[in-house]
C-alpha cells in the first residue's frame, strides 16, 4: 500500500469546508496568530460522546487501535513510551503554535494521566521542514510522523522505511518526530498536532464508523474525545507494558476498564464497526484528496468512490463520508445537484452516526455554500445562525472561518449595513487570519464565483 493512505485520515479532515478538496499550500510559512478573543470559546464543549459502552467491547476496540494500523499492517506486540513524553517544538515558525501545544498537552495530562509536557531533553519532536522540501517528498501529505529521533534528511532518503509504519515490528518507543512543512496554513498545522501526537503516543490506527472519535478517517472530530482519552489511559496504565502480546494486551485491558470506566460494566456494547472490504475505495479516496489533482480528475474519482460504496457499504460511515465528499466537489459548477447529495449524505450520517454528531455541522457548512451560490439567502443565514456554535464548540477553527466568510458575503450583497454588518466583518477577518494565516480568506461562496 502505497505511503499516501498513512495520511488518508488528515488528508480528508484538512480539506477545504466550502470548497474543492485540499488547495495547494502557498509558498511562503505562515505566520500563526491568536485566536480571536470574542465568543466563542473555541473547543468549550469537549470532549464529545461518552465511554458507556461495555468494556468487553471497548477492550477489543483498544486492541484493534493499539495492534493495527491504518495502512494495514498488524503490530505483534504493544509500544508506548515508557520514560515521561518530552515534546520539542523546532523549525521556522514553530515557537508561535507554543501556547497552542501547550494547553493541548494540559488537556491530554489531565484527562489521561500520561507525563506529557514540552521539555528537554525531547524524546517527542515536532519539526517543521521547509515546505518545498517536505513537497518533493511527500506531495500528498501534510505531515507525517516517523520513528526515532530523525532529521528530514534522513527520513526523505527512506520515507517508506522511517515513517511511522516502521513500528509495526518495533517493541518499544524511544523516541518519535513529527515533521510539518513550515508554508502549511495555521489550522493545518495544529490539527497535526492533535492527530499526530496522540498517534506518536502508540495508538496508530484509524478506523470509520468509530463515530465519537479521533481515530476516525473522516477527520470528523479534530480534537480527542472522551473515547480517546478512555483508550489513551488504558494504554498508559501500570497494567499494561511495553512488549505485550495482542491476547495479553486484551485480558489486561479489560480489568483496567473495569478499574477506570465503571459505567461500561454491563453496558451496552459498543456498535460493531464496518470493517467490509469496499476494494479500490480507500484508494480512491486518497487520491480524491491529494493535491495536484485537477477538477475533472477529482469528480471522477469522487463519483468512483461513490459507485463502491455504495455497492459494498450502503448506509455505512464509509457512505456518510463519501456523499459528503461527492456535494463538497460538485458545489460550485452543480449547487443543487450538491444539495441532493448532501441531503442523501444528511440521512445515511443520521443512521451511521446519530443525530447530534458533528457531522451534521460539516453537513450544514457545505450546504450553506451551495444555498448561496443559488442565491437563497434566508436559508443561508438561517444555517449560519444555528451552526456556528456547534463548530465552535468543537474546536473547528477552519470550518467556523469559512461559515462566518459565507454569512458575510451574504449579508454584504443583500442585507444593510451598520454595526452588526461591521462586526461580522470583524469577526470574519479575525477567524480567517486565526486559521488561514494573516491576509488569507476563506473559499468564496457567491453566485458568481
Amino acid at each position: 500500500m502505497p505511503l499516501p493512505r498513512l495520511l488518508l485520515a488528515l488528508s480528508v479532515a484538512l480539506a477545504a469546508c466550502a470548497a474543492e478538496p485540499a488547495p495547494d499550500l502557498p509558498d511562503a510559512p505562515e505566520r500563526a496568530v491568536m485566536q480571536p478573543p470574542d465568543f466563542p470559546r473555541l473547543g468549550a464543549a469537549l470532549p464529545a460522546g461518552h465511554t458507556a459502552y461495555e468494556n468487553a467491547s471497548l477492550a477489543r476496540l483498544f486492541v484493534v487501535l493499539a495492534h493495527e494500523t491504518e495502512w494495514g499492517a498488524a503490530r505483534p506486540h504493544l509500544v508506548r513510551y515508557e520514560a515521561p513524553v518530552s515534546v520539542a517544538l523546532e523549525g521556522e515558525g514553530a515557537g508561535a503554535y507554543a501556547p497552542f501545544l501547550d494547553g493541548f498537552l494540559e488537556e491530554l495530562r489531565a484527562e489521561t494521566g500520561i507525563r506529557i509536557a514540552r521539555g528537554a531533553p525531547a524524546n517527542l519532536l515536532v519539526r517543521f521542514v521547509e515546505g518545498r522540501r517536505f513537497d518533493s517528498v511527500l506531495r500528498t501529505a501534510y505531515c507525517v510522523t516517523a520513528q526515532g529521533d530523525a532529521s528530514w534528511q534522513g527520513f526523505a532518503a527512506d520515507p517508506t522505511g522511517r515513517s511511522a509504519r516502521a513500528l509495526a515490528g518495533a517493541r518499544s518507543i524511544e523516541a518519535m518526530t513529527v515533521f510539518i512543512p513550515d508554508d502549511a496554513p495555521p489550522y493545518l498545522v495544529r490539527n497535526c498536532l492533535l492527530e499526530e501526537i496522540p498517534q506518536a503516543l502508540g495508538l496508530a490506527n484509524d478506523l470509520y464508523g468509530l463515530g465519537n472519535s479521533s481515530f476516525n478517517d473522516d477527520g470528523a472530530h479534530l480534537w480527542p474525545t472522551k473515547l480517546d482519552h478512555l483508550m489513551l489511559r488504558v494504554l498508559y496504565a501500570p497494567e499494561l507494558a511495553t512488549g505485550l502480546d495482542r491476547r495479553t494486551t486484551q485480558t489486561q485491558a479489560g480489568a483496567v476498564l473495569d478499574r477506570v470506566n465503571p459505567e461500561g460494566i454491563g453496558a451496552p456494547p459498543l456498535p460493531l464497526l464496518n470493517r467490509r472490504a469496499l476494494g479500490a475505495w480507500p484508494d480512491l479516496m486518497t487520491a480524491v484528496f491529494s493535491r495536484g489533482v485537477s477538477e475533472s480528475q477529482t469528480r471522477e474519482l469522487a463519483a468512483k468512490a461513490l459507485t463502491v460504496v455504495e455497492a459494498h457499504a450502503p448506509g455505512s460511515a464509509q457512505h456518510c463520508h463519501t456523499l459528503v465528499t461527492a456535494g463538497r466537489i460538485l458545489s460550485r459548477r452543480e449547487p443543487e445537484r450538491a444539495l441532493r447529495l448532501f441531503d442523501r449524505a444528511g440521512t445515511v450520517c443520521d443512521a451511521a452516526h446519530g443525530e447530534s454528531d458533528i457531522r451534521h455541522a460539516r453537513i450544514a457548512l457545505e450546504r450553506a455554500c451551495a444555498l448561496a451560490r443559488l442565491g437563497r439567502t434566508a436559508e443561508v443565514l438561517a444555517i449560519a445562525e444555528a451552526t456556528w456554535p456547534v463548530l465552535a464548540a468543537h474546536g473547528q477553527d477552519e470550518r467556523l472561518a469559512a461559515l462566518y466568510t459565507i454569512q458575510a458575503d451574504v449579508l454584504a450583497e443583500t442585507g444593510p449595513g451598520g454595526p452588526q454588518a461591521a462586526s461580522l466583518a470583524r469577526l470574519t477577518a479575525e477567524w480567517n487570519a486565526y486559521a488561514l494565516g494573516p491576509g488569507r480568506r476563506a473559499a468564496d461562496c457567491r453566485p458568481d464565483a
